[in-house]
Formats: C-alpha cells, structure tokens, sequence
C-alpha cells in the first residue's frame, strides 16, 4: 500500500465487553457502521482506546477476524498490534496481515523505556513482516519521545508510511512534521489540535472522540479540505470542549468515551479492569454536558 492512500478520519475504535466481560459482537458491529455512516474512511482496532491492554493475544486476534470478515472490503482496517511482549506483537502483526488488514499501528515498545537503538530495531523487524506501518508516538503513555530526528530515521525503514501523534508540544510535533512530510503521512491522535495540525500537512486523525461525535471530526476535516473555516471552526470546537467535559469527569478517559455513548443512546458496552465503568448518575450528567455542548455551537445531538 502507498502512503498516498492513508487519509480521512480513522475511528480508534471502542471494543465493546459484555456484561461478562466478553466482546458484544452485535453492539461492536453496530458502532462499525454508525462510524462508516458518518463518513469515516476506516478503523484502529485494538488500540488503546480498545483497551487492547486488558485482551490476550488470542481475543485480539479474535477481535481482528471479527472486523476483517465484516469491514474488510468496506474500510481501511489498521491493527493495533503493540504489546508489552514484543514476541506478541510480531504474532499479531502476522496474523492482521493474514487476514488482510491494511496496516498496524505500532508505539515504540511499552514501559521498558527502549533506548533509540532498541525502538530503531523494533520497528524494523516488525515493518519487516510485511505490512505497512503507522508509527504512533504517545510519550505520556509509554515513556518516551519519538524526537524528530529519530522519527526521520524510522521513517527510512521500508514499510513504514504514516505516523500518528498524540505528543501535547504543537512546535516539536510541526517540526517532526516537517522533517517527515515527504516520506509519511502525519494523523492527529489529539484532536484538539486537529485542525492546527491539518494546517501543517497532516493527512487526516485517528481519532478516540469520533466514538462520540465521529461526523463531527469528519466535518472538520472535510471543512478544512474545502477551505470553510467558518464550518471547520464549529466543529473544531465540539471536539475541543467535549475533551474539556472528559477530563472533568474524574472517569478515566475510555470509560468517559463509553460512558458518552450511553449518555447518547448507543451500546458501547462496559469497560474492562483497571477500569471502572460510570454510574447511572454521572451518564446522565455527561448527557448534560453533551447536550450543552452541541447548543453553544449550533448543532443537533448525534443519534
């Protein structure tokens, strides 16, 4: 796959748990095309706001054949393959590419804080199985940086194409930008900064709130495309104020993204351990906060 074709909004996708702490294969399904109905090009299955740490290697497997046997002719499908267990993320990059996912989404190797040399190693022998690779640099999650001189020089490894950032310094993620633009294709992983980032080359967002408001994220990135700043800036501010709402929740942030779902009608399922998923009473109070939301800035409520 070039990196010509990796664009639009991609849905980090939920996975939602039965009440038995089982995937809800009927509400996962249901929330795939409610996405794909409100114009996203494809999905990020069994990232982080999958909670792929809570999921052995073989329920996730499981989840990849799931989505691939649904969606595979129908959306762009990136796995999420990192692991703390470097053998497992080699076993599930094999198995996404098997079954025809088009790329896996990889972060520098978890919690062991792997020197430049060790990520540079990593990442090659995972680009060498063969499917294209989207880079993901989240330092608050996992401890380190993908600087972008190191970006730059992952960015020669044959198969590696596109690069998500979920860094919060806007000068360090343009210059990275900058330095890559020629070789990857750039995904906003905080929202907020979407439309600051489209402006600097970015391609498109994979994108954790668009569980909530996926046409929303999709309308910023369309208005940008079009050049209407004026429709860009309104949806620009649901996301920005909806990320306000999350963080005063006191949820952690992919229980709140379930809990808005409920908030608005739509089956999420619950979370898995260490989470905790929101009582009645803070659902409701989110579907306040939601509802204030879409009023200030002269929108419907998504059904």
């Amino acid at each position: 796959m070039s990196k010509n074709d990796w664009s639009g909004v991609l849905t980090a996708a939920i996975t939602p748990f039965d009440a038995d702490g089982q995937v809800d294969e009927k509400a996962l399904h249901a929330h795939l095309d409610r996405m794909l109905a409100a114009g996203v090009a494809g999905f990020v299955v069994s990232g982080s706001t999958g909670e792929y740490y809570s999921m052995s290697a073989d329920e996730r497997k499981a989840l990849f054949s799931l989505v691939a046997d649904r969606y595979g002719d129908r959306a762009m499908l990136i796995a999420g393959t990192s692991s703390l267990n470097h053998a497992d993320t080699l076993e599930l990059t094999r198995h996404a590419k098997e079954i025809g996912f088009d790329g896996c989404m990889l972060l520098p190797p978890v919690y062991c804080l792997p020197t430049a040399a060790e990520i540079r190693a990593a990442v090659a022998e995972v680009a060498g199985i063969g499917l294209p690779v989207m880079l993901y640099n989240n330092p608050a999650r996992v401890g380190v940086n993908l600087t972008p001189a190191l970006t730059a020089e992952l960015a020669a490894i044959p198969n590696v194409v596109a690069y998500k950032e979920s860094a919060r310094d806007l000068y360090a993620v343009a210059e990275t930008y900058y330095a890559t633009r020629d070789k990857l294709r750039h995904f906003a992983g905080l929202e907020p900064y979407l439309s600051s980032l489209l402006s600097r080359g970015a391609s498109g967002s994979v994108s954790t709130i668009s569980n909530i408001c996926a046409a929303e994220v999709v309308a910023t990135y369309d208005a940008y495309r079009a050049g209407d700043l004026e429709e860009m800036s309104r949806n620009q501010q649901i996301i920005d104020q909806l990320y306000h709402l999350m963080a005063r929740s006191g949820l952690s942030n992919f229980a709140f993204v379930k809990a808005g779902m409920a908030a608005l009608g739509l089956n999420g399922g619950t979370v898995r351990r260490p989470h905790k998923a929101a009582e009645a009473e803070a659902i409701a109070e989110i579907g306040k906060g939601i509802r204030a939301i879409y009023a200030a800035a002269g929108k419907a409520v998504p059904q």
